[in-house]
């Protein structure tokens, strides 16, 4: 026969029982789930054109090799993008000269602001067309309309400007410089002040080429 003290004891036992898994301490919090839950994807999402390691305050403009496409970011936001020209990686070799068309990676800044830029038509380009070289001096190397209405120079002879080749956007075409299509380019003047952070990277970075800086793209000089 069970005792009134066994049935109390086994009762105890079994309200213990049912009562361990929903324990107060054990309960989660739901605003501590949905807070932690939020933060956790928003770093899980990614921004076309705003790698993790860019920026996010003040003005940003950034450029993906891999797909060709420049951005113009405000506090992370995105103000513009738009299909540009970018280096072919194409060498060049003549005599004991080499070149080599490449856009420099990583993170600079806008150094000066050029309205009307005039190209100085380099060696490679006579070279490239099967002319003989003229001297520094020559009218020869002078070149108006080329570069467009505006350059942003990044120093290292590196420039984002305007073209006269449409067919360029959206491809590796240059040599070392980043051609802008008229309507972004104008975008990026209005934003871009000296010291702007400009981001150059891949998305899809291709290990068979090795990093570098490159070599200079379009020599210029003020109208």
């Amino acid at each position: 026969m069970i005792t009134r003290i066994q049935r109390l004891a086994v009762v105890a036992a079994s309200c213990l029982a049912l009562s361990f898994p929903i324990l107060a301490n054990d309960i989660p919090n739901p605003a501590t789930i949905s807070t932690e839950t939020t933060a956790t994807a928003a770093k899980a999402i990614a921004i076309e054109g705003l790698p993790t390691d860019a920026p996010r305050e003040g003005t940003l403009v950034t450029v993906d090799l891999t797909t060709n496409t420049a951005y113009l970011f405000r506090d992370g936001d995105l103000v513009a993008k738009s299909l540009v020209g970018t280096g072919s990686d194409k060498v060049l070799r003549k005599g004991k000269k080499t070149w080599w068309f490449r856009t420099p990676r990583g993170l600079h800044s806008v150094v000066r602001r050029i309205p009307n830029p005039i190209w100085t038509k380099p060696d490679w380009a006579f070279i490239e067309e099967g002319k003989a070289v003229p001297p520094p001096n020559s009218k020869k190397r002078q070149v108006k309309g080329k570069l467009g209405k505006y350059a942003l120079d990044l120093g290292d002879g590196i420039l984002l400007h305007g073209t006269d080749d449409p067919n360029s956007f959206g491809r590796k075409v240059s040599h070392g410089c980043i051609r802008v299509p008229e309507e972004m380019l104008s975008t990026l003047w209005q934003h871009a002040a000296i010291g702007t952070t400009v981001y150059i990277y891949e998305s899809s970075p291709d290990l068979s080429i090795a990093e570098s800086k490159g070599l200079n793209d379009l020599d210029f000089k003020l109208k």
